[in-house]
Order: structure tokens, then sequence, then C-alpha cells
């Protein structure tokens, strides 16, 4: 028996919950019940219970206290936390403890059961507890998982047009789906915000999503499957058409669900797209695109929202006057290297599409992905550095952008920082012959050089290096050679007794009365009266 502890400050919550549950059915009870942290922990200590239930709201230690002290004294506890409010610095730092079981009040019975079944499978896992049987059937079911994943997968991705035209029994057989004669649907649940960056709260969500459409869906589809990508979770649905308008209220529950369990996490915005429904499963695709357009009405229309009904994609905006002049504009302006004015630019753009009449969320989107295609081809084309896989990371990026807004400021950022990046590499690309040359000259000045010589060294043309050389240092090679040579007489001279002649010699020149003048003229003294002064 898996041993249980409630802790919470209100006794009677305690009781509710020893009440609500069939715990001999589970295979758990109940050893003790606390009303305050510190009791709680003491619990803990004396009977290093299996899995605690706990108010994340009480007296002596809160709950977060409660699960870091507990688990130092017993690691293997795992905790379900219970809150009567959406506090989400707390339920975003209990998950990042491991806790992915996170309860609102009031307390469902059906929730709660669930959460411990899960828990139970995972203890018996843990410790191995699994017969034969029970092993072959989990191994059975993995795999039937994994088959009927990768169909959906597929799906999603455009990769089995040829087998969904097969028959639906021979599709059951090979996936082990369930699928009968009906309508077909795909709708798309799409989870936004910061709080998606980080795995736990993405898995932690997950797992809300699976447990809430398993619930409601039940009874009311003949085959349902459900996988995750980027953010974006994908339903295949097959029902009765006579269904359609219970399937709506269903997967409109759906969203509520996840509202409200999605507001434990802070700033995290929910959207639902239910596909048109369509007759026979080699068809499905239409109702993908049509998902896809509806989820991506959210840049304009706003997230929270279920979204169905036909969408047109719309005519290109690439097609339209305002990017023609865009295009050109840009693409002079990327050529200056001048990161402030491409991002002028791309503002100018985000200021034009978001005033432009009729258009929809998807020429938005595709629209900043042809912007970041033109800005690859730019940077090809002049053999300027971008980093790997810009254009697959982008896009991941832009796909989890919940309004029009964030997506352009997103492209303007992304956009400008590389380009600035680029712009830095290419200007160290064209100093590198001046550093070259710069590097040999501290090395060999006290030789006779000459431009011909040092620009082989650089491997251009001395015509070309003379301009390249001025452009970057200011001086000609010839005046940059004299200032290296005579900034080392003016060392030689304070630091050693060597004679003029000699350092005039070490310093590259061979007539000691051209290098006077040359210092004099330097130095505003003679090599003479400058030793005098500063040595």
């Amino acid at each position: 028996m898996l041993r249980v502890l409630i802790a919470d400050d209100e006794s009677k919550v305690c009781q509710l919950i020893e009440k609500l549950v069939d715990w001999d059915v589970l295979g758990m009870e109940v050893v003790a019940v606390a009303e305050n942290g510190i009791e709680a922990l003491e619990k803990i200590k004396e009977f290093h219970p299996d899995i605690v239930i706990t108010d994340i709201r009480m007296p002596g230690y809160d709950g977060l206290d409660l699960i870091r002290l507990g688990k130092e004294e017993a690691p293997n506890t795992e905790f379900v936390i219970i809150s009567g409010y959406r506090h989400f610095e707390y339920a975003q730092m209990a998950i990042r403890y491991g806790v992915n079981a996170y309860l609102l009040k009031p307390i469902r019975k059906d929730e709660l059961t669930e959460t411990l079944k899960r828990l139970s499978a995972h203890f018996k896992e843990q410790t191995e507890q699994l017969s034969l049987e029970e092993k072959r059937q989990r191994a059975i079911r993995s795999d039937e998982k994994n088959l009927r994943q990768a169909f959906l997968q597929d799906l999603v991705g455009r990769r089995n047009k040829e087998v969904l035209t097969q028959p639906l029994d021979l599709i059951n057989r090979e996936f082990h789906y369930h699928f009968e004669p009906g309508e077909f649907s795909i709708a798309i649940l799409k989870l936004d915000g910061r709080v998606c960056d980080e795995e736990k709260n993405v898995r932690f969500m997950a797992e809300k999503v699976q447990a809430a459409a398993g619930k409601l869906l039940n009874g009311y589809v003949m085959e349902a499957e459900l996988t995750e990508l980027n953010g974006f979770h994908f339903f295949l649905l097959n029902y009765d058409p006579d269904d359609r308008m219970q399937i709506r209220r269903q997967m409109k529950a759906l969203l509520s669900e996840i509202r409200v369990q999605g507001d434990i996490l802070k700033n995290l915005a929910v959207t639902m797209a239910l596909g048109e429904g369509v007759g026979r499963l080699s068809e499905i695709g239409i109702s993908l695109k049509n998902a896809r357009l509806l989820i991506e009405e959210r840049l304009l229309g706003g997230t929270g929202k279920l979204m169905e009904g036909s969408i047109d994609s719309g005519e290109s905006f690439a097609d339209s006057e305002i990017f023609a002049k865009f295009n050109d504009r840009i693409s002079h302006t990327l050529e200056s290297l001048d990161s402030f004015a491409v991002r002028e630019e791309l503002i100018y753009l985000k200021t034009k599409m978001l005033a432009a009449k009729e258009i929809s969320g998807h020429e938005i989107l595709q629209m900043t992905k042809e912007i970041c295609n033109q800005y690859l081809f730019f940077m090809k084309k002049y053999r300027l550095p971008v980093e790997e896989n810009f254009m697959e990371n982008f896009s991941i990026s832009a796909d989890n952008c919940a309004d029009a807004t964030e997506l352009f400021d997103y492209l303007t950022r992304r956009l400008t920082s590389s380009y600035e990046k680029a712009s830095r590499l290419k200007r160290q690309d064209e100093n590198r012959p001046i550093r070259l040359v710069k590097k040999y000259v501290e090395e060999h000045f006290g030789e006779p050089l000459t431009l011909e010589e040092v620009s082989q060294i650089a491997d251009l043309s001395p015509t070309y290096l003379s301009t390249l050389f001025k452009k970057d240092t200011g001086i000609t090679f010839l005046e940059y050679l004299s200032k290296v040579r005579m900034d080392m007489a003016k060392k030689l001279l304070k630091e050693t007794n060597d004679t003029v002649a000699d350092i005039c010699g070490k310093v590259g020149y061979s007539d000691v009365r051209y290098f006077t003048k040359s210092f004099t003229k330097y130095a505003g003294l003679k090599p003479k009266e400058y030793r005098k002064l500063y040595s």
C-alpha cells in the first residue's frame, strides 16, 4: 500500500480529501493528516509517505518550503499541490522542484483520482512491481501509442498522403486506430507565452491537455488522438456527423479547462481552432489547412477563443505594391551595413501591414517568413555570415508569437541582431589584411619595407591595399611605417646608450641625416635633445 499524507490548514478540506477518494481501490492509505507546515514536516520525518497532498499556503511552512525540506527527508516522496488561488510564482517554482501535479480548488473527485492513479503507476514502474503480463501489456500499449503518434505526426507534416487513401480497416490494423465511417476533423490547441520557453512548463501543460482531452472527449467521439509539436497540440477526431455541435461544445469546454489550468502559469494564452469536418480520412488535409489558417488568425483576432468556420488564405501580400517598394528599399539599406536603417525599414513595413484592410493572420505570418527568406538571399549573395538553422529557428519562434505586434517586434529583433553580428564579422574580415600588414610592419620595421612587398603578405594589389589601409587607419602605409619606426627610435633613445647612428640603422634608415630630419619633425626635438630630456 502506498502511504499518503494530507496537509491543509482547513480541517474540513482534509476531511473532504479523505472522503473523496476510494483509497483501497487505488492501493493507498492515508497514514497522517497535518494542519500546518511544521506538523506536516514532522509527519514526513515520521512516516516517510509516498505521496503528500498539500495546500500551497499554510502557516509554519508553506507548500514550497514543505516540498524542499520534505524532499531532503524523503527524496522519493511525490507531492500533489492544491491551491485555492492561482499563485503564478508558486506554481512555476513547484514545477521546477519536479512537482507535476498542481490542482485548483474546489477539488474535483475525478481529477484528484486520475492524478493519484498516475502517481501510483509511476511508483509501480519505479519499484518494478509489475507482473510479466503487466510488462507485456505495457510494451504493447507503448508500441501501439508510438504507431498512432507516428501516423498523426506524419499527417500533420503532410508526409502520408498515400496512406490516407487506403481503406479505414487497413489503416486501423496497421496503426491501431478504431476509425469508423463518419466525419473527420483536425483541431489545434495553441499555448502562447514566455512560460512556454521552459521545458518543464511545456511538459506540465501537455499532461493537463492530455488528461482534459481524455475526460471531455470520451463518449463523444469514435476515435481521437493527440500529439504536441512545438507548442501546437493537434487533435485528430472521428465522430458521427450528427454530433458535430456536441464535438464543438466539448472542444470549447476543453479550451475553458486548459485556460483555467493555464492560469496557474502567468501570462499563458490558450487558443483553439476547430477545422471543418470532412467525410473521408483522405480529405483530412482540408481540415488541417483550415485549422492552421484559423489558429493563425489569433495574431489579429486575439487569443483565448475557439476559432472555427471557413477562411481564405488570401492573396499574397508579397505581390503588393507596398512590399515591392519595401523590398527595393531594404536591399539598398542592407548594403549600407547600417542596422539602425534596417530597423527603421522593418518598422515602416509593420505599420503598413497592420494598417492594410482585410489582411489575414496567415498573410502576416507568411510575410515575415518571406522577409527572412529575402534577408537570407541577400546575405548569401554578398557572402555575409548567418547563424546556422536561422530560418528553421525563426519559423518555430514566429509560430509561437501570440499577436501581430509581438511577431513583428520579434522579426525586427531577430534580423537586426543577426545583421549587426554579420556586419561586425564583415568589418573584421575586411580589416584582416590591415591587421596582417600592421603585424608584419611591427616585426620587420628595421628592414627596408615597400608597399609592394607587404601587399603580397595581405594577398592584395598594392593599389587596393593602399586604399584599404588609408580607409581603415586614416593614414597612408608609408606614414604608418614611419610612425612605427619613430616610436621605436624614441624607445631606444630613452632606454639604451646606443648611438644615434646605431638607432638609425635599427629602425630601418640608412641615412643618419635623413633619420635626424624625420625624427625632429615627428618628435619636435633632435634625437640627442630628446635623449637628454627624457632618458
